[in-house]
C-alpha cells in the first residue's frame, strides 16, 4: 500500500520530457551548502539526456563531469525534483548535458494551500517605487503561489502594484526570494488606515517554490501533531 503511494509520486522521463520544453527554466544546486543555479532547456533525448545552458546574466558555477547535483523544475501537474549526474561540461559550465539518475518525485500534487504564517518569520516587502507606501506590515498566510499581508498604510495599495518579497523560514533553514504583484488591497475590519492585500507571485524560482511547499507539508504535520496531542 505504502509502495502504490510512493510509486504514484513519481514522474516517468516520457512524461518529464514532454515538460523540459526549449526555454524551460529549471534549477541546478550542485551541492547543499550552495544555492540552486538557474539554467534554460535546449534540448532533451531518449537516453535520456538533457542539455542546457546557464540563465542570461549568471555567472556560471564551477562544474565538474561525473558530479551529481539535484534538479528542481516545474512539471505538468505541479513541481517536481531529481537527482541527475553532469554527463558533459561546456565553456566553463555554461552549457551542461545531464542524465537523471532518478526518477522526478512530486513534492505535492494539491495545487492550492495556504497555511496561517507562524512566528518567527523574517521578511522583507518593497513595493515598487512607494519606499514609504506603508508604516508596518506582517505576513498573515503563505502559499505556493503567494501571500497574504496586513498593512497599515495611508490609504489602498494599487492593485497590479510589483513586490519584491524576502521570506526567511528559521524552520527550514532557507531564504526564499520573489517577485509579485498586488492582487487585491481591501479594509481590515474597523481599524483605521489597516488593510488585507493579496501577492500573487509572479516570478519565484521553482526550488523556492518548492521550499515553501516543504514549509507547509511540515507546518500542517505540526498542527496535526499538536491537535492528536490535545486531545
Amino acid at each position: 500500500m505504502g509502495k502504490k503511494g510512493k510509486e504514484e509520486n513519481l514522474i516517468d522521463w516520457l512524461s518529464l520530457k514532454r515538460v523540459l520544453k526549449p526555454g524551460t527554466q529549471m534549477d541546478i544546486q550542485f551541492d547543499e551548502s550552495d544555492s540552486p543555479v538557474p539554467y534554460v532547456v535546449l534540448m532533451t533525448f531518449d537516453t535520456p539526456l538533457v542539455v542546457c545552458r546557464i540563465a542570461d546574466g549568471v555567472k556560471a558555477p564551477k562544474v565538474e563531469e561525473g558530479s551529481s547535483p539535484m534538479i528542481y523544475m516545474p512539471a505538468s501537474r505541479d513541481f517536481c525534483s531529481f537527482k541527475a549526474i553532469v554527463k558533459q561540461c561546456a565553456e566553463g559550465g555554461a552549457y551542461l548535458a545531464i542524465s537523471p539518475e532518478t526518477s522526478a518525485e512530486f513534492l505535492r500534487r494539491r495545487r492550492s494551500i495556504r497555511v496561517k504564517a507562524p512566528a518567527g518569520i523574517a521578511y522583507r516587502v518593497q513595493f515598487e517605487g512607494k519606499s514609504n507606501i506603508y508604516k508596518g506590515v506582517s505576513i498573515q498566510d503563505i502559499s505556493r503561489g503567494g501571500i497574504g499581508l496586513l498593512v497599515y498604510a495611508a490609504g489602498l495599495i494599487a492593485e497590479g502594484t510589483q513586490v519584491k518579497i524576502v521570506i526567511e523560514l528559521p524552520q527550514l533553514g532557507e531564504r526564499v526570494s520573489a517577485s509579485g504583484v498586488v492582487s487585491h488591497c481591501v479594509p481590515y475590519g474597523s481599524i483605521p488606515r489597516m488593510y488585507r492585500i493579496g501577492i500573487r507571485f509572479t516570478m519565484i524560482s521553482p526550488r523556492d517554490k518548492q521550499t515553501i511547499a516543504m514549509f507547509i507539508d511540515q507546518h500542517e504535520k505540526n498542527v496535526r501533531s499538536v491537535s492528536r496531542l490535545a486531545q
